[in-house]
């Protein structure tokens, strides 16, 4: 098969990338940066820079894919609401409307599992029939909510879409190994309500996997995945962090302080007085403050979805 891939180039899309081409697909990763494009040629991909704003590019580069994976978005926790809106639902709607125009048949869709988290509270075996978030001070999360809506609203019997729910992606190569890591070594990490509270992670080869699945399959709508365990954030994260040989801190603050923390540092930042982004804010601390499980049965019973890597495998796999 004949797939396009955005985003190829980052975390998920590395590992993507390698998974499919050992299914023996042809893969087409457009970049946006010759230096990403020199990166994904490396892999065995063919690339080329293009702006995903020019829909003739766009069909130029798709024209005789069979498929789709959209993975590209604007992972971060703060910024301007039109920032995340340009990358997360305008870029999604540039690249479907290119595979309407040029007949492609499966489009692949990487959400994200925090599309159904509302206010702060805890979310326990959440499954897809939960309301999607439209929170403007959740700015990641909505609009990949926006965007997995655009997606599954272009189901036809021509193009067939589905839209995959991952929640932490983790592995080598992940903000453990980035910007998290960072943060534990300057000392500027602290735990919410000590991490002791159920939490959904997904390996990023098992997204990888569930993405492969994706392509074959003719089934429609969205899939929460996971790693199919329990564990708590914090004895999640620290094996990851001791797995990265890194320090595991001590210190906790109550969800509610962390909270009010958040909101504070934003308007704080937003005055432009401050470099860089806040540590703090309440994007972050939804997503990893409070419970967050999912029920994954309708991965399992309807996409064939089994996880493939368990968390002791996945740990293994970063030690350093």
């Amino acid at each position: 098969m004949k797939v396009f891939v955005t985003g190829g180039s980052g975390f998920v899309g590395g590992h993507t990338i390698r998974r499919l081409l050992a299914d023996e697909h042809t893969l087409v990763a457009p970049a946006r940066r010759e230096a990403a494009c020199d990166k994904l040629r490396a892999l065995g991909a063919s690339s080329f820079a293009i702006d995903y704003a020019d829909p003739v590019a766009l069909e130029q580069a798709m024209a005789g894919c069979d498929a789709v994976v959209h993975i590209a978005a604007h992972l971060k926790m703060w910024g301007p609401w039109a920032d995340f809106e340009a990358s997360n639902v305008t870029l999604t709607d540039q690249v479907l409307a290119s595979a309407k125009s040029c007949g492609v048949k499966r489009f692949v869709h990487v959400s994200a599992a925090s599309v159904v988290m509302q206010e702060a509270m805890p979310v326990i075996h959440a499954d897809e029939s939960a309301p999607l978030t439209s929170l403007r001070h959740l700015p990641y999360s909505a609009t990949k909510a926006i965007a997995e809506t655009h997606v599954l609203a272009s189901h036809s019997n021509t193009l067939k879409t589905v839209a995959l729910r991952p929640p932490l992606i983790w592995g080598s190569g992940d903000t453990v190994d980035g910007d998290l890591g960072d943060q534990v070594r300057k000392g500027q990490f602290a735990w919410i309500d000590r991490g002791d509270y159920p939490y959904a992670t997904c390996h990023v080869q098992n997204l990888s996997y569930a993405i492969a699945l994706a392509l074959w399959s003719e089934v429609t709508g969205a899939f929460f995945l996971t790693d199919g365990q329990d564990i708590t954030l914090r004895d999640f994260l620290t094996q990851r962090l001791l797995a990265s040989g890194l320090q595991v801190p001590r210190m906790s603050v109550p969800s509610k302080a962390a909270w009010w923390m958040g909101g504070a540092m934003e308007k704080l930042w937003a005055t432009g007085w401050m470099p860089g982004d806040p540590p703090l804010t309440r994007e972050l601390v939804r997503l990893i403050g409070y419970p967050f499980s999912l029920d994954i049965r309708r991965a399992k019973s309807v996409l064939g979805y089994s996880p493939e890597v368990s968390i002791a495998q996945g740990m293994a796999l970063c030690k350093k």
